[in-house]
């Protein structure tokens, strides 16, 4: 009877596989579905907790918000709903015994905002109304309360949140803390000190005066620990000279390996001082929005000893790469040759002899280089044989294409050229034939065919080959049926090739099978 009473019963499929097993399997759902599979049985409940618990990210309302009662919006009612529905959760977490496991579960925090920062304060706007009435202005201070009951938080990320010293606070409580990362965030002094691994720190610039005062050495000293500190993004428009000198006045960082940091007009001399002071850094990116300009004084060759990687623009190559064992390179090509041309005018901002230049000097690293970036590159038969000649040991290549026929020459159209060459390069069709000239370098698909019939060489070493169109954010070349015949083509002509990426399409071979891949705009 028993046996005929279990064969009756629903078998319990959680149990055909070990936990550990099944937690590999379910990391790679979205969060939606491990929701909808913890609510199937108590075994997937249990399995699916430590999964949905250890990455939440949580979007707070701004105080802006409030002032939309006064003149609601259809979008704004429902947004305030969910705000309400924060706040008592928030609230139920920390008056929750059991809630105390759920938070120990969490890894990583992501706390995001939607609306823009208010000048009014909470006091203000809460005078007149009490705050039954208005519990939604409240959520960013409650997350702050409950923040150290999460005892193996490691990654915390913030924006738009003013850090006062109560939050502060509540972070030096949390004992596994590594990473700090701030976008937009008035950080106000404070002598908490921590001891942080990874520190980012994200501003773009003010419209108007700065909020906050630039950062005193009492919170640079307490933010960036001299013994912890691995990893330091500084992009902060507003204050990044203010950061620097102040890191320079708090000592040596023994332990810093990455640094990526905007360096102002007149504060290069500043970033060398600092890095003077980084004897283990081995990873450096100059922000775009920096200035391209070289020290005022000579360089010692002791600094940055250890530097493997570069990012950044090709100014400081004679500098950074003799006598450095550099390997990693990702050169930013945007210079312009025309002085009269603005920074957004696709034409003169670009002159292939600076590329080859530039590679060149890159040759003086005191190792070969294996890995290289070109971000724009304008794809001639030139321009890659001078890659070839000069780095015939690479390993990996990623070109950022520029969409137009010839950069240094203008073109009387009535469309703006960009908008042209994106309609060419997402809809031109380009079909195998004996005249190379119909197959335009511009585009991946030309660039690809001129490579599978010899008429572009490639290192004999490459073993990844990425190609994406410069300045646009999802590049999409999905065709697979035109590439499958020029795969196999150039894996023949280049043996250790095993990947080839194109925007949204990746080719990976395995022994001697190709596959393909089309990515989605989340996994980009």
């Amino acid at each position: 009877m028993g046996q005929l009473i279990g064969t009756l019963q629903e078998p319990n499929y959680s149990r055909l596989l070990p936990p550990e097993l099944w937690l590999h399997c379910l990391s790679f759902l979205v969060v939606e579905d491990l929701y909808t599979l913890s609510s199937t049985c108590r075994s997937f409940r249990f399995i699916c907790k430590d999964l949905l618990f250890k990455h939440i990210t949580t979007t707070i309302p701004y105080k802006r918000t409030v002032r939309h009662i006064f003149q609601p919006r259809q979008e704004d009612v429902a947004r305030i709903a969910r705000a309400r529905r924060l706040l008592r959760r928030l609230h139920a977490l920390q008056s929750d015994s059991d809630a105390r496991e759920v938070l120990g579960l969490v890894e990583t925090w992501n706390i995001k905002t939607f609306g823009s920062p208010a000048l009014l304060e909470e006091t203000e706007i809460m005078q007149s109304y009490s705050k039954i009435c208005f519990p939604f202005v409240q959520p960013s201070i409650s997350i702050f309360l409950i923040l150290p009951l999460c005892k193996n938080l490691r990654v915390l990320s913030i924006s738009d949140i003013h850090m006062e010293e109560e939050r502060w606070s509540a972070l030096v409580k949390l004992p596994q803390l590594e990473c700090l990362n701030m976008e937009r965030c008035n950080l106000s002094s404070t002598d908490k000190a921590m001891k942080l691994k990874v520190v980012s720190i994200t501003y773009e610039t003010h419209r108007g005066p700065p909020l906050v005062p630039p950062p005193t050495t009492q919170l640079i000293s307490s933010l960036f620990n001299l013994r912890h500190l691995e990893r330091l993004t500084l992009l902060d428009l507003n204050f990044s000279d203010s950061f620097l000198l102040g890191l320079i006045q708090v000592g040596q960082f023994e332990n810093l390996k990455h640094l990526s940091v905007v360096v102002p007009e007149t504060h290069m001399d500043t970033l060398f001082d600092f890095l003077s002071r980084t004897p283990s850094l081995a990873s450096l990116t100059i922000s775009n929005f920096s200035t391209m300009a070289k020290p005022s004084k000579p360089i010692l060759q002791s600094v940055v000893s250890n530097l493997v990687a570069y990012d950044g623009f090709p100014t400081l190559i004679p500098i950074l790469f003799p006598g450095r064992p550099v390997s990693t390179i990702c050169l930013r090509m945007n210079h312009r040759t025309d002085p009269q041309a603005s920074l957004g005018d696709p034409f003169g901002v670009y002159n292939n002899n600076i590329v080859c230049k530039a590679l060149d000097a890159c040759s003086a690293s005191t190792r070969l280089v294996h890995d290289l970036m070109l971000s724009p590159f304008h794809p001639t038969p030139d321009s890659i044989q001078d890659i070839v000649r000069i780095h015939p040991d690479l390993r990996h290549l990623r070109l950022d294409i520029l969409r137009t026929p010839n950069i240094n020459m203008g073109v009387d159209v009535e469309e703006p050229m960009s908008l042209i060459m994106d309609m060419l390069a997402d809809n031109v069709e380009v079909r195998d034939s004996d005249n190379f000239s119909l197959h335009s370098l511009f585009l991946i698909s030309g660039f690809l065919n001129w490579i599978a019939n010899g008429h572009l060489p490639l290192p004999a070493k490459l073993e990844t080959l990425h190609l994406h169109y410069y300045q646009k954010a999802v590049t999409v070349c999905g065709d697979a049926a035109k590439q499958r015949p020029l795969v196999p083509k150039i894996s023949a002509a280049y043996p250790a090739l095993y990947e080839i990426e194109m925007g949204t399409t990746r080719w990976w071979r395995e022994g001697d099978c190709w596959s393909h891949e089309v990515f989605t705009r989340i996994q980009l």
